[in-house]
């Protein structure tokens, strides 16, 4: 088995005594706590790279609400 490519992850993403964090939230805590399946986003992460777009593409950018959308991820 191949290991994870952390590349992959957010920015904020650590190993902190042996577990992943995303966001200095420990994500075996978040899942005892949510249940799994369980999807995590890291806000400053999100807006890093919509801000890179902008950057990059201009002020025409948009979030394509078709990947996924909540009033949490409108309000980015």
């Amino acid at each position: 088995m191949q290991p994870f490519p952390f590349r992959l992850l957010p920015d904020s993403a650590e190993i902190v005594d042996g577990r992943l964090q995303v966001g200095g939230c420990d994500l075996i805590d978040l899942a005892g706590e949510f249940g799994t399946p369980l999807f995590v986003y890291d806000e400053q992460h999100l807006r890093d790279r919509c801000r890179e777009a902008v950057a990059v593409f201009g002020d025409g950018v948009a979030y394509a609400t078709k990947a996924f959308l909540c009033t949490a991820m409108a309000r980015l």
